[in-house]
C-alpha cells in the first residue's frame, strides 16, 4: 500500500492513537528491563565479591605450605669498615637455606682465557701470515687471509671460543680469542705451526674461603657451597673478611600474614556493602540483602577463622567485627615458638583455602553456580524482551494496516458520493 496520511478521509488521527497504544505496550518491556537491570546489579555484586575472595584465596595460599615459611635474609659485614661487603660479593638466599654465620674471603675471581695477537695495520687486507692455528685440536689456516677472515673462521669452529678484533689505535688492530666461559680449564691453543704470534692470558677459577675452607669453582656464581645460598663474586681481596649472617626473614612471613588480614577484611567490607548498600551503619539495603547465600558465605569464612584460634598469634577481631593484626604479639609468638606458630598458620590456611575453593571453583563453586544462574536468567529475559518487542511491532503494524484499509474505503466512498452528487446536480440543471 502506498503512502497514507493519518485521518485524511476519516478525520481521525489514528497514528497518534497507535503511538500512544505502543507506549502503553512498551511498558511491559520496561518492566522486564527493570528486572533485568536488578539481576545485572546482582551479577556484578557477585563478581566483585568473587574477585575479593580470589584475593583472599591467593593470600592464604602463600601460607599453606612449609616452604612458604622458609624465607631467609642475609646480612654481610666487612672487616674493613671503609669497604662495603657488596663490593666483594652479593648473596641471594633460597628456601633451602638454614640460619648460620660464616667468615668469607674472596681469594680469587674467575676469569676468561684470552689469546692476544700481534699488531696488524688492516683488518680487511691480507694479513701476510702463513700456517695454521690449533684451537681445541681444530685448525684454522692463515695463508692469504685478512684478519676479518681469520676471525670469522675461528668463530665458525663452534669450539666454545669467540674471536674479535680490537682497535688499539689507528693502524693497530689485534685479534683477541677468548673462551666463552670462565675457568682455569679454558681451551687448548697452539700457534706454533704459524708465523703469527700471540700473548697468552690464562683463565682462572674462582677461589672462596668459607670458615677457612677453600672452595674453588670455574664461575663467579657459586650456588653449591652453602645450601640455599648463592654467591655472585665481584672482586678479590685476601686482606678483607666478610661476616655473612643467614637468618629467618620474619618480616617477610609477617607481610604474608598482614596480606591475609587485609584480604579477609576486604571480603567482609564487600559483603557488608552488598547487604547494606555500603559499610556505613544504618545505610539502605544492598542488592544482595535478601540473598541467603551471601550470609552463608560470610558465616563460612568467619567460622574457619574462629576454628583457627589465631588470636594467640595476634590476629584478633575488633569491635567492628574486622580482623586486627598485633605485629608485636606475632613477632613474639613466631620467634619464641617458630614450629608451633607455623603449624597453626598452615592448618588454618589450608582450611581457609579449601573453603574458598568451594566458593570460587570455576566449575561448581558456590559463586560460580550463582553467577551462571543469574546469567541464564538474564539471557532468558533478553529473549523475552525480543519476543515481546516483535509481538508489539507486529500488532501495531496490523492495526496500522486496518486503519489504512479504513481510510482507503472511506476515500472511495467519498469519491462515489461526490460523483453521485455531481450527477444529480447535472440532472437538475437540464430541467
Amino acid at each position: 500500500m502506498g503512502i497514507s496520511v493519518s485521518g485524511l478521509s476519516s478525520g481521525i488521527n489514528w497514528q497518534d492513537i497507535l503511538d500512544k497504544l505502543k507506549d502503553v505496550m512498551q511498558k511491559r518491556i520496561t518492566l522486564i528491563k527493570d528486572q533485568q537491570n536488578t539481576l545485572n546489579d546482582r551479577l556484578t555484586a557477585w563478581k566483585d565479591l568473587g574477585s575479593k575472595l580470589s584475593d583472599l584465596k591467593n593470600a592464604v595460599n602463600d601460607l599453606r605450605d612449609p616452604w612458604d615459611y622458609n624465607v631467609f635474609k642475609a646480612k654481610a659485614t666487612s672487616s674493613n669498615a671503609s669497604i662495603s661487603p657488596d663490593s666483594f660479593f652479593s648473596v641471594s638466599v633460597g628456601s633451602t637455606a638454614s640460619p648460620g654465620v660464616y667468615q668469607v674471603q674472596v681469594l680469587q675471581t674467575a676469569d676468561y682465557q684470552k689469546e692476544y695477537s700481534e699488531s696488524f695495520s688492516s683488518t680487511d687486507q691480507d694479513a701476510g701470515k702463513t700456517g695454521y692455528l690449533l684451537i681445541n685440536g681444530k685448525s684454522v689456516t692463515l695463508d692469504g687471509k685478512s684478519l676479518n677472515q681469520i676471525k670469522s673462521d675461528i668463530n665458525s669452529l663452534n669450539e666454545g671460543v669467540s674471536a674479535n678484533i680490537v682497535k688499539v689505535a689507528d693502524n693497530d688492530y689485534r685479534l683477541v680469542i677468548s673462551s666463552k666461559t670462565t675457568g682455569a680449564s679454558g681451551f687448548t691453543f697452539d700457534a706454533s705451526n704459524s708465523n703469527m704470534t700471540f700473548t697468552h692470558k690464562a683463565g682462572q677459577d674462582a677461589v672462596l674461603s668459607i670458615d677457612g675452607l677453600t672452595v674453588q669453582r670455574p664461575t663467579n656464581t657459586i650456588s653449591d657451597a652453602i645450601n640455599g645460598v648463592t654467591f655472585q663474586l665481584n672482586k678479590a681481596d685476601t686482606s678483607t673478611t666478610v661476616t655473612l649472617s643467614i637468618d629467618r626473614d620474619y618480616s617477610a612471613i609477617k607481610d604474608k600474614v598482614k596480606k591475609f588480614v587485609d584480604s579477609y577484611n576486604a571480603v567482609l567490607d564487600e559483603i557488608g556493602k552488598h547487604i547494606t548498600g555500603n559499610t556505613t551503619p544504618g545505610a539502605k539495603s544492598g542488592v544482595l540483602n535478601s540473598d541467603f547465600t551471601l550470609q552463608t558465605v560470610k558465616s563460612n569464612i568467619q567460622n574457619v577463622y574462629l576454628k583457627g584460634e589465631l588470636f594467640s598469634l595476634g590476629i584478633k577481631i575488633n569491635d567492628n567485627n574486622r580482623l586486627e593484626f598485633d605485629e608485636t604479639a606475632f613477632d613474639q609468638a613466631i620467634k619464641s615458638n617458630f614450629n608451633d606458630t607455623v603449624s597453626k598458620l598452615q592448618t588454618f590456611a589450608t582450611n581457609m583455602y579449601n573453603q574458598l575453593n568451594r566458593l570460587t571453583d570455576p566449575i561448581d563453586g558456590t559463586l560460580t553456580l550463582k553467577e551462571n544462574s543469574l546469567q541464564n536468567t538474564i539471557k532468558k529475559l533478553d529473549d523475552r524482551i525480543n519476543s515481546e518487542q516483535t509481538r508489539i511491532d507486529r500488532q501495531i503494524e496490523a492495526m496500522k494496516k486496518q486503519f489504512e484499509t479504513m481510510e482507503s474505503a472511506l476515500s472511495q466512498m467519498q469519491a462515489q458520493s461526490n460523483w453521485l452528487n455531481a450527477q444529480l446536480a447535472s440532472l437538475s440543471n437540464t430541467k
